[in-house]
């Protein structure tokens, strides 16, 4: 299966919904690990809330795959630009403003200015309206 291309626009108009799927998740998670607390080791119970958190995180990545985007690490998005980079958002970002070179990953992220990675001079800058 061919990845999905998003322009910036394209990209930015999944950004609610995805931060919507990423807080979700995120607040399960956190509620699972608040229950694991304290738990011993090899107790059956933190063994079913590990399975849960692991199913969290999977139903997470479904979502958003199923969005075109790409689940990076825990609350982090990517979306393919086909342009040698990835527009890339992370939990709390409430805008798509930073982007990565396909090799580089998280460590390698930049802001955006006006919607185009300065260091891809052939991107194609955002249609405005």
């Amino acid at each position: 299966m061919a990845p999905t291309i998003f322009t910036y626009e394209e990209a930015s108009a999944q950004i609610d919904a995805v931060r919507r799927t990423t807080r979700a998740a995120d607040e399960r998670l956190q509620q699972l690990r608040t229950l694991a607390e304290g738990l011993p080791q090899g107790a059956p119970e933190l063994e079913r809330l590990q399975e849960q958190m692991n199913e969290a995180l999977a139903a997470w990545a479904e979502s958003i795959n199923a969005l075109g985007a790409l689940p990076k690490g825990v609350w982090t998005v990517d979306f393919d630009s086909g342009q040698g980079f990835y527009y890339c958002w992370t939990l709390d970002e409430s805008i798509l403003t930073h982007y990565h070179a396909y090799e580089d990953g998280f460590r390698g992220r930049k802001p955006l200015v006006d919607g185009l990675p300065p260091d891809f001079p052939d991107a194609k800058p955002p249609i405005l309206n």
